[in-house]
């Protein structure tokens, strides 16, 4: 699970999907005629993160019209999207497998809730992330955690192993705990809650202790594919610096997702394994397929979504509606396993991905090229905090598209 993109923003130009629309052209400002068009970011553009909370989500979904995002999320960035320039791995993946184009987050919100939902199939009435290091400390100092149902639980009673891989990124020496909550992605912990982590603020995985051995780093997922000891259900979530979410280099999180994909293809695991590499929010991106309200919460804006296995329909673009809790949703039919809300009862298990009546593909390793730029440490990021109007329906206008629409420069 990877972070902070829509659909549109990495597939918006993939062929055969649901794609941006040719005549997509976004207003400036409420009832303004001057527009932003869509236009292609390169991959190392050093754009900041674009707000991305509860209510900036809903006003830029507009009620379903999807055409508030540049003067709520208070910049162009939000129009611009990547191609196979840039994220070619990806297009290669889509290419070769099964790319989802109606897949949805699970709540039209940011990292916290839709893990929660990864992992849970709710949020528990969350509705929106934490926002300072002291909210995270409460939740994972909190004695009663969380204390709704989580899958591993019904995995351990099923018998069905499982563990949940964090990507680690030890502080250097010279680093010191900023007060941030930045700090618990740079440097995450397996057995310690975070946005992107929540199984530890579980009352339940904490109490347990074949859950909590459950919570281990990602060298351990490697080391699980060499000892021949991968669990039946894995989760991967990276540390920032890999993950994508602005500013972490695109091109740097694609390479180790890549490793880690990789890594599963030349195991004994790919003749019967799956993966769903996906990506939590809509990170203020702009998308253009209004999300099915299926109840208060949700679901969310389009996310990517691919679906890699020996048993995917090979080079096939799904359009049946999924969201994060299809995925539990297809564990509880391959395992037996009883549902843990409505979500995940109603939710489409998306077996029109694949089929299990031919052939089964191969494996498609990319090589990892050996002149890859140093990894690179991420430095605390930059956010554009624009100043959220009150949200009100304006007036359809008409608005005047660009021939050419030129990047908007960024200041260093």
């Amino acid at each position: 699970m990877q972070e902070n993109r829509t659909f549109d923003n990495y597939f918006g130009t993939f062929p055969g999907a649901d794609g941006i629309p040719p005549s997509t052209c976004l207003a400036k400002s409420p009832g303004s005629t001057d527009c932003v068009a869509p236009f292609h970011m390169p991959n190392l553009f050093p754009t900041c993160d674009l707000p991305h909370e509860w209510e900036h989500a809903h006003a830029a979904y507009d009620n379903g019209r999807m055409d508030a995002f540049v003067w709520v999320e208070g910049t162009p960035y939000t129009m611009g999207y990547l191609d196979n320039r840039d994220i070619p791995n990806y297009w290669e993946y889509a290419r070769k497998y099964t790319l989802a184009d109606a897949f949805f987050s699970s709540q039209m919100s940011e990292s916290l809730t839709n893990h929660l939902y990864m992992v849970s199939a709710q949020s528990g009435g969350l509705m929106g992330s934490v926002e300072t290091v002291e909210e995270v400390e409460k939740i994972r100092d909190d004695p009663g955690g969380f204390s709704f149902e989580a899958i591993v639980n019904l995995l351990n009673k099923g018998g069905v192993s499982w563990k949940y891989y964090v990507e680690t990124m030890p502080p250097t020496a010279d680093e010191k705990m900023p007060p941030d909550i930045l700090w618990y992605l740079l440097h995450p912990d397996p057995k310690q809650f975070s946005l992107w982590n929540p199984l530890p603020a579980f009352k339940s995985v904490r109490e347990n202790p074949v859950s909590w051995a459950s919570l281990v780093e990602l060298d351990q997922y490697f080391q699980d594919l060499e000892k021949g000891t991968l669990p039946q259900v894995s989760w991967i979530v990276p540390a920032f610096d890999d993950s994508e979410h602005p500013p972490a280099p695109v091109a740097q999180g694609m390479w180790y997702v890549t490793k880690v994909i990789n890594a599963l293809m030349k195991s004994p695991y790919w003749k019967d394994s799956v993966i769903f590499l996906t990506w939590d929010d809509y990170g203020g991106f702009y998308d253009h397929v209004p999300p099915p309200e299926l109840d208060a919460f949700g679901t969310g804006l389009r996310v990517p979504a691919l679906i890699i296995s020996p048993y995917a329909k090979s080079g096939y673009v799904s359009h049946i509606p999924y969201d994060f809790t299809s995925i539990l949703r297809l564990a509880e039919k391959r395992f037996a396993l009883p549902n843990l809300t409505a979500r995940d009862l109603r939710a489409d298990p998306m077996f029109d991905a694949f089929d299990f009546g031919r052939q089964p593909l191969t494996p498609v390793v990319i090589p990892v090229p050996q002149d890859l730029p140093p990894r690179k440490r991420v430095e605390p990021y930059c956010v554009f905090t624009p100043t959220l109007p009150v949200v009100e329906r304006f007036a359809p206008t008409v608005v005047k598209v660009p021939s050419t629409v030129t990047p908007p420069t960024v200041d260093k």
